[in-house]
C-alpha cells in the first residue's frame, strides 16, 4: 500500500528514522515516503515505535499528491512555529519558488491566519529589488492559505555570514542594500520588526533579499514564553523598545537597531548581546550599552565601530532615524568619505554622566560658573585687541595668483611664492599688511573670498629685447581692476628692487577704506547704465552662436548701446569684434576695415581694454600679420586677468605659426578659464590633429560634439582627421550625415568640396566649389588645408582642359596673395598657398622657394601637402620630397613635448 502526502511533523522528528529506499518522490517530512514508512514501522523494534507513531499521525493530511493549486512541491526547505516554508515548481510557468503555507494545526486559529495573509499583503505591496517578491497568494481545498515568492537559492545570512567576517567591505556593502529595502518599506509603513540573519536570503549572485515582512516567527511552540518573545522579535537583535512596548510605540529606528546588530555580528563574528537564554539577552539589551566593536575585534575600522554604536543606542532619537540614513553613512565609509556621525563627545558623555549624579553635577556647575565669570572679562578683551588687529590685516591683505609665464603658456608657482615672499617684507616694512600666495589659479574674486584677502594680485612674465618684463594688476574683491604697473627688469636688475619699487603704491591702495572712486574711474560707462549693460550682455551672447545672423544681431546690439554711451570703448570693442567675426563667412574687406576703425576709438578711450587689445589682435590676425597679433595678444593678458577668450586668442596664433604644442598649452588654459563648457575643445582637436595625435584628437572633437551639437567644429574636426588619413569615403560619409547640423552651411560645405578635390573626383569638386566661389568669391583661404576656391576651380579647370580661363583665374588669386603678402611677408599660410598656385600654374622654381619659405615661417601640415592636387607638378621633385621628410620630423619632435612616450 502507497501513501502520498505532505507533513506538519516538525523535521527533526523525520530525521532520525530511515531514509526511503524505493526511490519515490512523493516525501513525509524531509525525506521518507508513505510506504518506506510502514515498511520501516512494521519492522521496527520497539524503541522506534514512538517515532513512527508520530510520523503515521502526520499521514492524514490534505493535498496528498503534493500539490498546491498549480505548485508542485518538491522539497521542505524551512519551517517555524507558524509555517512551513517548500521549494515548488509553478506548473504553468516551470518556474522554481518558495512556498509558504500555514502549518495544519495552525487552521483553527484566527490569529495565526489573520497574521499569515497580513504578511502576504505586506510583502506584496512592497516593490523592491532587495525585497523577496511575493508572486501569488493562494488556499489548499481546507482553505488553508498559502502564498508563493521568489526562490533564493543563496540561502540565508545565517548560513553565509562567515564569509563574510574576514571582509568588512562586503559586509557594510550587504547591510548597506539591506538598509536601502528596509527603508523602502518604512516608506510604505511597514516595520519589519524581526530583523535577523535569518530573515535575510541570498540570490544566486549573493545579493541580499529581505523576507518575513509584518510577522515574526514563532521560535518555538512547545514555549508559551518563547512565543510571547518572537512576537515582539528575536532575543539579541530586536531593540530594548520593542521588547517593553507595544508595536504602536516602535518607529523605524527599532528597524535600524536589528540592522546595527547584524552588521555587528558580521563583523566580530557574534551578536551584540549574548545570554543563557533569552530572557537574559534581552535584559543585557534594556539595562547595558552595547560593547565596543574594537573591544571584540580591535583591528576594525573606527568610523565603524562608531556606526555600530550608534545604531545600538537604547534610547532610540540618539540612533540613526531612518535606514536610508543608516544606508547614506555606511555609504560614505564605502566611498572612503568621512561620516555624520562620531564617537560620544566629552560634552555628551557628561551630560549622561550629569543625569546619573545630578547633585554632584550641580556643585561642580556652580564652581565653573564662578570660575568662568572671572576668566570671561580677560579673554574678551583679549579677543577684542586681536579682531582690531585681524581686521586690520584683513584689510590691508592681497592674495597672490600665480604668475603666467607667457613664454611657456605655464603658470609659476615657485616664482609665485618667491614674488610672494619678497612682497610680504617689502610691505612689512611700510605698515601692517599680509601677503597669501596662491598656488593654484584661481578667479581673483574666489582667491580674495577664499583667502579671506581685500584683493587679489595677478602677474605675468616674458623674455623680450629689453631683458624680461612682469607686469602685476591688482583686483578688488568683486574683480574689479585697481592697479596695473609693467616693468623690465634688465640683466643687471633684480627681483628685489622690482619689489621695491612696487611696495609702496601697492600698500597706498590697500590702506585705503573707500575704493569706490577709484573702481568708478576705471569702470566702463556702459556698464554703469543698465540699458546699455543689457545690450551688451545680449550682444554677447549672441557671439557665441558662431552664425552670421546672430553676428548681425549682436552688431545691432552694440550699435543701440553706443547710441546710449558714446564713449564706452567696452562697446566699441564688442562691435569690431562681431564685424571681425563676420568675416570668417563672407571675405569682406570693408567690415575689417569698420571693425579697425572702431577698435581703435575702443583703445583711444581705454588704452589698457583687454576687449580692445583682444580684438586689434584677432584683426591683425585676420590679416595674416602674426607678429603684430601676437604682441597685442601678449599685451591684453599683461594688462588685465587673462579671460578663457583672450588666452584662446593666444593659441590660435601659436597654432599659426607652427607651434601646436605651444598653443595646445594656450587652449588648455583657456579651458580651465572659461565658464563656458566645451569652449575649447575644438580648437584642442586641432592642434592634436596637427601633432598627428589622432586618437586624443577625436576624444576632443566628440565632447565638442556632446557639449555643443548645434556647432559644426566637432563633426567637421573629426571628418578631416578621415581626410587626412586618406578614408575618403568614411570622411564623405561623416560629412553628408553632419551636414544638415552646420546651420550657415560654410564649414561643411568646404569640407565636403576638399574631401571630393583631394580624393581626385574633380567633377563633384568644382561643382561644390563653383556654388562656395558664387557666395565668396575670395573665400576658402582660412579653412583647414588653405585652398582657396579660386585656386581649387582653376587647378581642375587646367586638368580638364580649359587652360586659357584656368591660368586667368588662378593668375587673379596669385595677384591677390602676392598683395597681401606684402603686408605680411612672414605668413606661413600665405606662402603656402602662394606655392600652390604657382605649383598648379607650372612655376615649379618659385613654388617650391615659397613651400621653403612657409615651412621656414611655421607650416607643419604635410598631410594637407600630400593630398593637394596643386601641388601635382612638383610632387615628385627631389626638394619636394625632402620637405614632407622634414616636416614629419618636426611633428615628431613636437609631438613628443606635449607626449614623451608617443
Amino acid at each position: 500500500m502507497d501513501f502520498l502526502g505532505l507533513t506538519d511533523l516538525p523535521e527533526r522528528s523525520a530525521q532520525d528514522c530511515a531514509r526511503c529506499q524505493c526511490g519515490s518522490l512523493a516525501r513525509v517530512a524531509s525525506g521518507l515516503c508513505v510506504s518506506c514508512l510502514l515498511r520501516s514501522g512494521l519492522g521496527s523494534d520497539e524503541a522506534n515505535i514512538e517515532d513512527f507513531d508520530a510520523l503515521l499521525a502526520a499521514v492524514d493530511v490534505p493535498d496528498r499528491d503534493w500539490q498546491l493549486g498549480s505548485y508542485r512541491i518538491l522539497e521542505e526547505i524551512g519551517r517555524g512555529g507558524m509555517g512551513v516554508i517548500y521549494r515548488a515548481r509553478h506548473a504553468p510557468s516551470r518556474r522554481i519558488v518558495a512556498l509558504k503555507r500555514v502549518l495544519n494545526y495552525h487552521s483553527d486559529s484566527r490569529e495565526t491566519l489573520t497574521r499569515f495573509q497580513r504578511e502576504a499583503r505586506a510583502a506584496a505591496s512592497l516593490d523592491h529589488p532587495n525585497i523577496l517578491p511575493i508572486y501569488d497568494v493562494g488556499a489548499t481545498e481546507d482553505g488553508l492559505p498559502f502564498f508563493s515568492m521568489k526562490f533564493a537559492p543563496g540561502g540565508s545570512l545565517l548560513d553565509s555570514r562567515e564569509s563574510v567576517r574576514d571582509s568588512p567591505r562586503s559586509a557594510v556593502q550587504l547591510i548597506a542594500t539591506v538598509a536601502r529595502a528596509i527603508d523602502h518599506a518604512h516608506h510604505q509603513g511597514i516595520l519589519h520588526r524581526d530583523l535577523k540573519p535569518g530573515n535575510i536570503l541570498l540570490d544566486a549572485r549573493g545579493e541580499p533579499m529581505v523576507s518575513d515582512f509584518g510577522l515574526a516567527k514563532w521560535l518555538d511552540t512547545a514555549s508559551e514564553l518563547t512565543c510571547t518573545l518572537t512576537v515582539f522579535g528575536t532575543p539579541g537583535y530586536i531593540a530594548p523598545e520593542q521588547a517593553e512596548n507595544s508595536a504602536a510605540d516602535l518607529t523605524p529606528a527599532s528597524d535600524v537597531y536589528s540592522l546595527g546588530a547584524i552588521l555587528f555580528e558580521l563583523l566580530a563574528g557574534q551578536p551584540p548581546f549574548l545570554g543563557e537564554h533569552a530572557l537574559a539577552v534581552i535584559r543585557q539589551a534594556a539595562d547595558n550599552d552595547a560593547p565596543k566593536l574594537r573591544s571584540v575585534i580591535p583591528n576594525v575600522s573606527r568610523d565603524l565601530e562608531t556606526i555600530c554604536a550608534r545604531c545600538l543606542e537604547r534610547d532610540p532619537n540618539l540612533r540613526y532615524q531612518s535606514a536610508g540614513a543608516l544606508a547614506q553613512e555606511l555609504e560614505r565609509w564605502l566611498e572612503g568619505r568621512p561620516i555624520a556621525a562620531r564617537p560620544v563627545s566629552l560634552p555628551a558623555r557628561l551630560y549622561r554622566w550629569s543625569r546619573r549624579n545630578p547633585i554632584l553635577a550641580t556643585s561642580l556647575a556652580v564652581c565653573l560658573f564662578f570660575g568662568t565669570a572671572v576668566v570671561t572679562r580677560q579673554v574678551q578683551n583679549w579677543k577684542l585687541e586681536n579682531k582690531l588687529r585681524e581686521n586690520q590685516l584683513t584689510r590691508n591683505s592681497v592674495a597672490v595668483l600665480p604668475f603666467l609665464d607667457l613664454d611657456s603658456a605655464a603658470e609659476e608657482s615657485d616664482w609665485t611664492a618667491t614674488v610672494a615672499r619678497a612682497l610680504q617684507t617689502e610691505l612689512s616694512e611700510i605698515g601692517n599688511a599680509r601677503v597669501v600666495p596662491v598656488g593654484k589659479a584661481e578667479d581673483s574674486k574666489l582667491a580674495a573670498r577664499k583667502f579671506r584677502t581685500r584683493s587679489a594680485l595677478f602677474g605675468t612674465r616674458r623674455k623680450t629685447d629689453r631683458g624680461i618684463q612682469i607686469s602685476v594688476q591688482l583686483f578688488g574683491p568683486d574683480g574689479e581692476p585697481l592697479f596695473g604697473r609693467i616693468v623690465d627688469l634688465s640683466a643687471t636688475s633684480d627681483l628685489k628692487s622690482f619689489t621695491r619699487s612696487l611696495a609702496p603704491a601697492l600698500y597706498s591702495i590697500l590702506i585705503a577704506n573707500d575704493w569706490s572712486n577709484l573702481i568708478t574711474a576705471k569702470s566702463d560707462p556702459a556698464m554703469r547704465n543698465e540699458q546699455a549693460r543689457e545690450l551688451i550682455a545680449a550682444g554677447r551672447e549672441l557671439g557665441f552662436h558662431r552664425t552670421v545672423r546672430d553676428f548681425d544681431r549682436a552688431r545691432s546690439c552694440f550699435e543701440k548701446a553706443l547710441q546710449l554711451e558714446p564713449r564706452s570703448a567696452l562697446a566699441h570693442a564688442y562691435l569690431a569684434s562681431s564685424l571681425a567675426a563676420r568675416t570668417h563667412y563672407v571675405s569682406d574687406a570693408n567690415l575689417l576695415f569698420h571693425a579697425e576703425r572702431e577698435v581703435k576709438e575702443a583703445l583711444r578711450l581705454a588704452p589698457d581694454s583687454e576687449e580692445a587689445l583682444r580684438v586689434l589682435a584677432g584683426i591683425n590676425y585676420q590679416r595674416g600679420q602674426l607678429r603684430k597679433a601676437l604682441e597685442a595678444a601678449l599685451h591684453a593678458v599683461e594688462t588685465n586677468a587673462p579671460s578663457g577668450m583672450s588666452v584662446a586668442l593666444l593659441g590660435r596664433i601659436c597654432h599659426e605659426l607652427g607651434r601646436p604644442d605651444q598653443a595646445l598649452r594656450w587652449f588648455e588654459l583657456a579651458r580651465s578659464r572659461s565658464d563656458r563648457s566645451g569652449e575649447y575643445d575644438s580648437d584642442i582637436g586641432d592642434c592634436l590633429a596637427a601633432l598627428g595625435d589622432y586618437e586624443k584628437a577625436g576624444a576632443a572633437y566628440q565632447r565638442a560634439i556632446d557639449l555643443h551639437p548645434e556647432r559644426s567644429q566637432g563633426w567637421t574636426g573629426i571628418s578631416h582627421l578621415y581626410l587626412l588619413k586618406a578614408e575618403f569615403a568614411t570622411a564623405r560619409a561623416l560629412c553628408l550625415q553632419n551636414r544638415s547640423l552646420d546651420q550657415e552651411g560654410i564649414d561643411g560645405a568646404q569640407l565636403a568640396a576638399q574631401i571630393e578635390f583631394f580624393a581626385r573626383n574633380l567633377s563633384e569638386a568644382q561643382r561644390l566649389y563653383g556654388r562656395l566661389d558664387e557666395s565668396n568669391h575670395d573665400g576658402g583661404s582660412a579653412f583647414y588645408g588653405n585652398v582657396s576656391y579660386g585656386s581649387a576651380l582653376g587647378r581642375i579647370g587646367i586638368s580638364q582642359g580649359h587652360s586659357i580661363n584656368a591660368r586667368a583665374m588662378l593668375q587673379e588669386c596669385l595677384a591677390k596673395e602676392m598683395q597681401q603678402s606684402e603686408s605680411a611677408p612672414d605668413n606661413p599660410d600665405i606662402l603656402y598657398r602662394i606655392s600652390a598656385i604657382e605649383s598648379s600654374l607650372g612655376k615649379n622654381e618659385p613654388a617650391i622657394e615659397h613651400l621653403e619659405a612657409a615651412v621656414s615661417a611655421g607650416w607643419i601640415d604635410y598631410r594637407s601637402l600630400s593630398l593637394d592636387p596643386r601641388f601635382d607638378a612638383i610632387s615628385n621633385d627631389t626638394r619636394f620630397q625632402a620637405i614632407l621628410g622634414k616636416l614629419k620630423l618636426k611633428v615628431e619632435d613636437l609631438r613628443k613635448t606635449v607626449n614623451p612616450n608617443s
